[in-house]
């Protein structure tokens, strides 16, 4: 292995995030928030995406942060690997940042090749698939890893027992999310609902996130059915794309509830979409910690979810939002009919689910988290040279 000294290197200490692609979604949401947030006097970041760029990259690219594209493919492994491990080299990287699992697997190996002193990973989700070589791998490169961060307590309990993850070795660093002035909400939400042919006094249930199996987008269509005899003219704004889209499309014309559902795709605007909606829910039966919910807590939406995942770590059924069982569409329609018919409930929970988002969750602080650990991690490796 390539030996690297970080007290050859001058502040802004390289930073290099590997991920598969930057598309929207949860993971890859967390880190364009991040590089937003953080700190560019001691910090410099590259984006590594390891199948493509994503359509989240422009964005990122926005804020300053360069994204590379390097290949990585099993058939090539021994080449891809030696390339992403001399660009790492060239680039003077001091930490080695990955995301999901993917990348934290060709990431952390190139990184070791590499000499990179601080390799790190954030834990974005359960990763329930793994089968036993996945998570032989994982332990192997775990004591080669400076730190985990578990975006929830659930995914810290699981990578502790299931990957063996030393307890000094992962920390818990939650998801973060900007919070939001809530001045324009309300000319947001006129013009919003006109844009997508929502009527201003439609009852609309929201949600945001990919289309795929984990969301369990079906659970919560059927609820609205159930609603549907409740609140005749309910109406469910769905924002995000996926692969299920074909089918949950299908599922929608066979229950004949073509005029009570909007799906509005993929949207840059997600803030304004938010105050649309009278009712956010999330149907999910995976999660880990869900940066859309992070976005609905600071956006004061009335929430309605599913008990899974790191849902309860961010809020408390009762107080901040109804929780309901997962795979339980009466359940979810209850809920989020009563939040629809008591406007002082929904009131209360969402003004203390951003309280909480604001104090607990906000992308400033949670950044600040993040790169103490990078600190932690340069001034372990190096007894020289000054410190960011």
């Amino acid at each position: 292995m390539v030996q690297s000294n970080t007290s050859t290197h001058c502040v802004p200490w390289h930073v290099v995030h590997v991920i598969g692609t930057l598309r929207t979604g949860g993971a890859e949401m967390q880190l364009v928030n991040y590089l937003f947030a953080a700190d560019r006097t001691a910090f410099r970041h590259t984006v590594l995406c390891l199948t493509g760029r994503g359509e989240l990259a422009d964005t990122v690219e926005s804020a300053g942060v360069p994204v590379h594209v390097i290949r990585a493919r099993l058939r090539r492994m021994p080449l891809d690997l030696w390339a992403i491990a001399q660009w790492l080299r060239r680039e003077h990287a001091l930490v080695v940042h990955t995301h999901l699992y993917g990348a934290a697997f060709w990431g952390r190996l190139a990184g070791m090749l590499a000499g990179v002193p601080v390799l790190m990973t954030t834990e974005h989700g359960q990763e329930t698939w793994k089968g036993r070589l996945h998570i032989a791998a994982d332990r192997w490169l775990t004591k080669r890893t400076w730190r985990h961060i578990a975006v929830s307590k659930d995914v810290l309990e699981i990578r502790r027992r299931r990957e063996r993850v030393a307890a000094d070795k992962i920390v818990l660093v939650p998801n973060g999310v900007p919070i939001p002035k809530l001045e324009d909400a309300r000319e947001a939400r006129v013009r919003c609902r006109a844009g997508l042919g929502i009527a201003p006094d439609r009852p609309v249930v929201g949600s945001v996130g990919r289309m795929t199996g984990e969301k369990a987008y079906h659970d919560l269509l059927a609820a609205v059915d159930l609603l549907r005899r409740q609140v005749p003219d309910i109406c469910w704004l769905q924002v995000g794309e996926g692969r299920l889209r074909d089918e949950l499309a299908a599922d929608v014309m066979r229950r004949g509830l073509q005029d009570h559902v909007v799906m509005a795709g993929r949207r840059d605007d997600v803030g304004d979409l938010l105050a649309v909606m009278d009712v956010w829910a999330m149907s999910s039966v995976r999660e880990g910690l869900p940066v859309s919910l992070l976005e609905a807590m600071a956006s004061a939406r009335p929430i309605v979810a599913t008990r899974v995942g790191g849902i309860p770590d961010a809020v408390t059924d009762g107080e901040s939002a109804l929780l309901v069982p997962p795979a339980d569409p009466p359940a979810l329609a209850a809920a989020i009919g009563r939040l629809l018919a008591d406007r002082d409930l929904a009131k209360r929970l969402a003004t203390v689910a951003r309280a909480r988002a604001t104090a607990e969750y906000g992308i400033a602080g949670v950044a600040r988290r993040i790169e103490d650990n990078y600190r932690e991690g340069l001034a372990a490796r190096s007894s020289r040279g000054p410190r960011p």
